[in-house]
């Protein structure tokens, strides 16, 4: 399928990709163990392999992560614990929030639940703040032939240490933060993050304006609302007023209560918060027309590098990004039937064609990534700390792929994925992608996908071959795992 898109006004014509939507993304797991769920819930899949070995090193850690199916007399009880409630103003938000639950008969993933880490290192996992301890590891890609990525343990003030970039040669750029919009431990880590990156930054910088200089960068608001948190940082308005003029309820599909401790915390300490999302107007044109009906001067609001936007998207790797992540994505709404209503609520004849789905999602991350890169061009030395989904950090075909391209060596790029769960990577549609050796089932994170060179045809013979690699995509910098 070849996607062509044009900017209003300019001559350019890009041609972004040709997509063949096939199952091509070699994958490698590690598994994982569950825990049981939740007594009011009445089945729990169980899946036991502790991570041990050459993964984390507390022998007696264990992950766990709750995948709960409720009966259906309550299955009300169970959405109340571990979703957010849905209230959606935006009818395509809303479509698929009930189309979920009637789909999947109610079923939930719990954010993540942790046994407590080894007491000789309960010191450490301990912030300063006296914010609730966490465990963190480094994913060791590997692009050799025997495609067998690992888990490093690394603590959490060490963590923090890296986040901060106060040891980097430039001290500063962006860290994303990959969150579950329905996790209140997801809002209670970024907060905890926010404020120990900002004291860490303080201690290490000592009065140098730039070391000091961070922002916190937010899908949740479109860049029309800028000025509502700017007066909110300023204290000039509620959280109440912030939360009625950025229209949260209308534009947004979570809980708002999820994110004050985020919102207070950046109030207290007078870190700036950055609108990093498309206007919904806007995005609801590209759905509907494509690129060709984005106005040139919107279009400069969310694509600031043309050039690099359309090279990005004819990668090989950003091609095995689209098979395992976005198709699937669309696939997903296309089984639920929500495909003939754009962001706005316009009704559309057909379902949305792949190529306008497509579009509006690169439109998506692309916004992100240029404005956060813009906060970081325009403030030498700073730090940005984006806080966005996981599905737009995880294996580098999202934010976090697009802004290293615009930032090169000049800015640093950390991504990590809080509470990961299976479904993070292994989306609906995704599990039939593991064409090699290092796959180790369904029932484990993916730790990196792998893709073949330019010269090759994937799917091909010649694509199994170790030799033909053309490198791997890990999921992310390192994963975090909340204890409470």
């Amino acid at each position: 399928m070849l996607i062509m898109s044009s900017f209003s006004g300019s001559a350019a014509v890009l041609a972004l990709m040709a997509i063949a939507r096939t199952s091509c993304a070699s994958t490698t797991t590690v598994a994982l163990a569950f825990s049981p769920s939740p007594p009011h819930c009445r089945r729990t899949t169980l899946l036991s392999k502790s991570i041990h070995g050459k993964y984390p090193t507390h022998p007696s850690r264990q992950s766990a992560i709750i995948v709960s199916s409720s009966s259906d007399d309550d299955s009300t009880q169970c959405t109340d614990e571990t979703a957010a409630s849905i209230s959606i103003g935006i009818d395509r938000r809303k479509m698929m929030g009930r189309s979920i639950l009637s789909t999947f008969g109610g079923v939930v993933l719990s954010s993540s639940t942790w046994l407590s880490p080894d007491r000789a290192l309960a010191e450490d996992t301990q912030l300063k703040s006296g914010t609730p301890s966490f465990a963190s590891y480094q994913i060791i890609p590997d692009a050799t032939s025997k495609l067998d990525p690992s888990l490093k343990s690394i603590s959490p003030s060490a963590l923090t240490r890296k986040l901060s970039m106060v040891d980097t040669s430039t001290q500063g750029g962006a860290v994303w933060l990959g969150e579950h919009h329905n996790s209140v431990n997801d809002h209670n880590l970024q907060a905890d993050f926010v404020r120990a990156i900002y004291n860490q930054r303080g201690e290490s910088g000592g009065n140098s304006s730039s070391n000091n200089k961070m922002a916190v960068g937010l899908e949740m608001v479109q860049l029309q609302f800028q000025p509502a948190l700017d007066a909110y940082i300023a204290k000039k308005i509620s959280s109440d007023e912030m939360r009625r003029q950025v229209q949260w309820d209308k534009r947004w599909s979570w809980s708002f209560e999820g994110y004050l401790p985020v919102f207070e915390t950046c109030r207290k300490l007078g870190v700036t918060l950055i609108a990093l999302n498309v206007d919904s107007e806007d995005l609801g044109l590209v759905e509907s027309g494509g690129f060709p009906a984005l106005p040139r001067e919107k279009m400069q609001k969310y694509i600031s590098d043309t050039t690099g936007f359309a090279e990005f998207a004819r990668n090989r790797y950003f091609k095995t990004y689209v098979d395992y992540v976005i198709s699937p994505s669309y696939d997903l709404h296309k089984q639920m039937g929500i495909l003939r209503t754009t962001i706005t609520g316009q009704q559309l004849e057909d379902d949305m064609p792949f190529t306008r789905f497509f579009s509006g999602r690169i439109l998506w991350d692309e916004s992100m990534a240029s404005n956060a890169f813009k906060w970081t061009e325009a403030n030498d030395g700073g730090l940005l700390v984006g806080l966005v989904g996981a599905d737009h950090v995880k294996f580098e075909g999202g934010i976090t792929g697009r802004y290293k391209r615009m930032a090169g060596d000049k800015y640093d790029n950390i991504s990590v994925v809080l509470n990961p769960t299976l479904i993070d990577t292994r989306p609906s549609g995704s599990v039939s992608m593991m064409s090699n050796d290092s796959s180790r089932g369904a029932d484990g994170l993916t730790l990196q996908l792998r893709y073949v060179k330019e010269s090759v045809e994937r799917e091909s013979d010649e694509s199994k071959n170790p030799e033909n690699a053309g490198g791997v995509l890990p999921l992310a910098d390192y994963i975090v795992i909340s204890d409470s």
